[in-house]
This record gives C-alpha cells, structure tokens and sequence, in this order.
C-alpha cells in the first residue's frame, strides 16, 4: 500500500505550503521597499500599506506555522527525552507529549474557528481600507485544523514507524 507521504494530495498540500510561504515572503518585502520608496523618495504615504502587510504577515506567519509543525521542527524542550534511557519509555514519553499537543491544538483550532465565526458574524473591517477582517484571521482557523491534522499524523506515526530502515522525518 502506498504511504500518505507518496499520495499526489500529500504533496500538493506541501509544494502550496512551500508557494505561499515564498510568494507571502517576496510580498512583504516588495511591499516594504514600495512603501520606503514612496515615503522617503516620492515623500507620499501609501494610504493602508499597514494593513495590506498585517493581512500578508499573517499568512506568512500562520502557514509556517504548519509548514513547521509538517516537519515536526517546531520549538520543543526535549530534555527529558535525552535522559530516558529505555526505548519503550522514550516512546511511551513520545506519545505522550503527541497526546497533549493534539488536545491543547483542538482546543486552539476551536477557539480559532469560533472567532472566525464571530468576525463574520459583525463584519468587523479594517480601519482603513475597509477590508473584511476574515481575509488576516481565515489563516488563524485554516492553520490550526492543519496543525491538528498533522499532528495526529505524526502520533500515528510515533506509534507505527515506518518499516524501511533508515527512514527519516516527513519532510527531511
């Protein structure tokens, strides 16, 4: 059977991961450099650039998010796992840690979809531009469920490793 990491989904979800990091990335940049530009040079401010970058930071912020969380790299105190010595315990320490990062990202996937909700419910808008609010806060909720979804993903596989030797994380 061929393994989730092989399906063409699999790496779709990853390859556009990877797309909007770099085009968010050059987006805030060149917004930036417009933005100095205008201002210092042309000595015109650009009415609402803040905003624009907020919503582009955003999704920056919250798709590396997953992007780390893919990749199982996200900051971790690991102390305690070096000092385990047994593999049965390390795994058990392993599971353990999967366990409450899937409980605590459900409860932050709720929340984050409730004020989703909430924002189109009072059809807040930026101060400036008049954008939907929806359009920075969408990432919050989006990222989350995939931060879940992942790492349900990555306790399946600290209880079932895979077979081939040798084998390293996703996304390594």
């Amino acid at each position: 059977m061929k393994s989730i990491e092989k399906t063409f989904f699999w790496k779709a979800i990853v390859k556009t991961q990877q797309a909007v990091l770099i085009i968010t990335s050059a987006c805030i940049v060149l917004i930036i450099v417009a933005g100095v530009f205008t201002r210092y040079v042309l000595k015109v401010n650009i009415f609402g650039i803040e905003e624009i970058i907020v919503i582009v930071a955003m999704w920056l912020y919250w798709i590396a998010s997953v992007h780390a969380s893919y990749e199982n790299s996200h900051l971790r105190a690991d102390i305690i796992e070096h000092l385990i010595k047994s593999k049965n315990m390390k795994k058990l320490f392993s599971v353990t840690v999967q366990l409450i990062t899937i409980v605590a990202i459900a409860f932050f996937t709720k929340w984050g979809i409730d004020y989703a909700m909430w924002n189109i419910q009072i059809s807040s808008t930026t101060p400036g531009l008049r954008l939907p609010m929806i359009i920075s806060q969408l990432p919050v909720s989006l990222c989350f469920v995939m931060m879940l979804l992942y790492s349900i993903y990555h306790l399946i596989r600290t209880i079932f490793p895979r077979k081939s030797s040798g084998a390293e994380e996703v996304g390594m």
